[in-house]
């Protein structure tokens, strides 16, 4: 299965190119994904490439290049590792209250676990790093129990995505924090820690509303 899915992806991408990532000057900033050109803009095509290339790409290559991320994820292998949402109202709640705790230590211990971790030590917590953190898949969760639930008010997925987008903020000023030093950027790691901290502490306030709304009492 795997020889066959290979043979595939190359035979589709045969006919295309890549063009090289943009790349930053700033080590804060994320890397840029590479962007896809079309055989018509490759090099081979404007020197004089017959149109049946382009032809054959189009009715072969576009189609086991659409086809092969269904096939990977019908793989066994491809897909192992993968953790998958909670579909339990029960187990969401569960996660919630852990996800909420979570955080709750976080901020307890939150100097001793940059200087040991700096920023990732944040994102772990956070789920944007590795996969064993209650926060990780938390938005399913919240919103499981919402479809789940017809008596939430609309100020329930309104809080849930004030949550996220506070964690989404702790995420970022973490992972800057971890490239400050050698950025152009101004600012110390401390700084952007302390914007971090604040984030989490604003995610864990509306967390504890969500809780009072669904009635889960700790």
């Amino acid at each position: 299965m795997a020889a066959l899915l290979l043979a595939l992806s190359a035979q589709a991408l045969s006919s295309c190119t890549f063009a090289s990532p943009a790349r930053s000057r700033d080590p804060v900033s994320r890397p840029a994904h590479s962007s896809f050109v079309f055989p018509a803009s490759a090099p081979s095509m404007r020197s004089g490439g017959s149109a049946s290339c382009a032809h054959r790409f189009s009715r072969r290559g576009l189609m086991l290049a659409a086809a092969l991320p269904s096939l990977l994820t019908s793989c066994p292998a491809a897909a192992s590792g993968k953790v998958a949402k909670n579909t339990d109202p029960d187990a969401a709640k569960q996660q919630i209250i852990e996800g909420y705790r979570a955080l709750g230590l976080l901020l307890a211990n939150f100097d001793s676990i940059t200087s040991r971790e700096g920023g990732d030590g944040i994102r772990r917590v956070l789920g944007t790093v590795g996969t064993a953190s209650p926060v990780y898949l938390i938005e399913p969760a919240f919103r499981l129990l919402f479809e789940s639930d017809d008596a939430l008010p609309m100020e329930y997925i309104e809080g849930v995505e004030n949550v996220m987008l506070a964690l989404q903020s702790a995420d970022s000023e973490a992972y800057s924090a971890n490239f400050i030093t050698f950025s152009s950027a101004k600012g110390t790691p401390d700084e952007y820690f302390q914007r971090s901290r604040d984030y989490v502490k604003k995610a864990q306030a509306g967390w504890r509303d969500l809780l009072e709304i669904l009635d889960i009492k700790l």
